[in-house]
């Protein structure tokens, strides 16, 4: 365990990049983005790029590396965020970067070579990398490198978004490409530490709020447990933000289910909805919940099971301070038919898809469900997580910048190492690389036979009933998808609905299915 005490802070008015979430207009100096309410939801800030700006809102990806922005070429695609008729059709201007129109734009092709990218179900993208200077409301990062798709093959008619990914930076072969977004602000003098807090808040509301540099301990309860982050079970490499998920545990009025213990990997994701799980552990809560899922492996519970207070609680790395606990609500969606109506019962009443899938793949992707019940504090410089249960909706605010002789981890974690080995992708126990480590303590975990009767739906279509299945087989619904003095200096982040979000692992560019 790591708590956040004996931490150096700096004067809090000084060299904190103060971004917000929100659902509402942007500031008058940024892209105006309406939101519309599809069902899945992205996150995205605007930004400006070149010299004059060009402003656009891109996402905010915590499980990728790369900026990418959308070039006119790619505008062809009648599913890209740039097509003036698909932007039209989800209420926003279309988001392209013109470099004929800055007067400072770089070409880096001949050190960095052509940019290209595949993405699951076959989608690729390619065009050239760029730099420019980058802007955030008043602030501005100089000579950020981007890749700018020029090209797209889209054979599932996915939808294509920009994307900020902040995730650790790009690297080829182990060595690092180029300096990305947060290292960028770092060595500029914009902020300290390589190291931000993000606060989505609840779901449903209308802003939340991101810090590089900085916390914001109203945002939180409690103290923030430290965890380090591990390495890829793919790669063998310390490159996506991965951290030891040991617990799952669920609470209703009937009891406490433990549908998970053990040790694997969870990559923590903003730029995913969904839940995506190794098929093993997908069916031990399937299974400890009683569930039936559809042919299609989709599960349906009715939706008034959200407001009865049931919840997951999420433990990592063995620490019984860090934990989140997650309301049943936030994994409910309401269930459309093909004409966009509502899915109910054989009583009418209405019917909500769990958004819990299993994926292909040897860690867990929590996405921004699990996220918005939680603060969560990335530490790059030394490669460690920190938690909270967020207070969720407060409008208090106490914003404390993190100083350059700390960072997060410097004076908060012990020099003893206990983490759990998490399996390798082949299935042998994977070496860790812990640039920063936490002291973990053991946490009983007793299981409990499952009383409750979530049951699944059963939903109408036309006159017959949908039938439920045997199997949990649904696709994989996210992946991967790394100056001057600010005083709360503001970007503002607006929520992008879409009809399905899919963030790909490695990738760039977003392509929403």
């Amino acid at each position: 365990m790591a708590l956040w005490s004996g931490l150096t802070f700096a004067e809090p008015a000084a060299k904190v990049v103060h971004m917000n979430i929100a659902r509402q207009e942007a500031a008058a100096d940024t892209l105006s983005l309406t939101a519309v309410n599809f069902q899945h939801s992205a996150y995205a800030v605007n930004i400006s790029v070149g010299n004059p700006p060009q402003y656009m809102s891109v996402q905010f990806d915590t499980g990728s590396s790369d900026l990418v922005l959308l070039g006119n070429s790619a505008c062809s695609d009648s599913t890209a965020l740039c097509n003036p008729a698909f932007a039209a059709s989800v209420g926003i201007l279309p988001q392209f970067f013109d470099p004929t129109k800055s007067n400072t734009t770089q070409d880096l092709t001949s050190t960095l070579g052509n940019f290209s990218n595949s993405y699951g179900g076959g989608n690729t993208d390619s065009g050239t990398w760029l730099a420019d200077t980058v802007g955030f409301n008043g602030m501005s990062i100089m000579n950020q490198t981007f890749g700018l798709t020029q090209s797209t093959y889209n054979p599932n008619n996915a939808s294509i978004i920009p994307i900020m990914g902040v995730g650790f930076p790009p690297t080829k072969a182990g060595q690092i490409r180029y300096p990305s977004v947060v290292q960028q602000m770092k060595s500029q003098g914009l902020i300290n530490v390589q190291a931000y807090s993000v606060w989505l808040n609840d779901p449903n509301a209308q802003a939340g709020s991101i810090l590089f540099g900085g916390i914001d301990t109203a945002k939180y309860s409690g103290s923030l447990a430290s965890v380090p982050m591990v390495n890829d079970p793919e790669s063998g490499l310390l490159d996506r933000f991965i951290i030891p998920w040991t617990l799952l545990n669920y609470t209703s009025e009937d009891g406490n289910v433990t549908l998970y213990s053990g040790a694997t990997g969870a990559l923590l994701d903003s730029g995913s909805t969904a839940m995506s799980l190794p098929a093993d552990i997908a069916t031990q809560l399937v299974d400890g919940l009683g569930l039936h899922p559809q042919d299609d492996g989709t599960l349906l519970v009715n939706c008034d099971l959200g407001t009865y207070g049931d919840a997951f609680t999420f433990g990592f790395n063995n620490d019984p301070t860090a934990v989140i606990t997650v309301p049943l609500s936030n994994f409910l969606k309401p269930a459309l038919l093909a004409d966009g109506s509502a899915q109910v019962d054989q009583d009418g009443n209405p019917v909500c898809k769990v958004q819990v899938s299993n994926a292909p793949l040897p860690f867990a992707i929590l996405g921004d469900i699990f996220m918005t019940a939680g603060y969560f504090v990335f530490d790059l410089d030394n490669a460690i997580i920190s938690m909270a249960q967020a207070n969720i909706n407060t409008t208090e605010s106490n914003i404390v910048v993190l100083a350059a002789s700390s960072g997060i981890g410097a004076t908060t974690i012990s020099a003893t190492v206990t983490v759990t080995a998490l399996p390798s992708a082949t299935g042998t126990s994977a070496p860790l690389q812990i640039l920063a480590t936490a002291t973990a303590k053991t946490v009983s975990l007793q299981s409990v036979t499952p009383t409750l009767k979530l049951g699944s739906a059963t939903a109408k279509t036309g006159g017959s009933a949908i039938a439920t299945g045997s199997s949990v087989s649904a696709t994989m619904s996210s992946a991967a998808s790394p100056g001057q003095q600010l005083s709360a200096q503001s970007a503002t982040f607006i929520i992008i609905s879409l009809v399905t979000l899919m963030s790909l692992l490695g990738g760039s560019c977003m392509l929403l299915a």
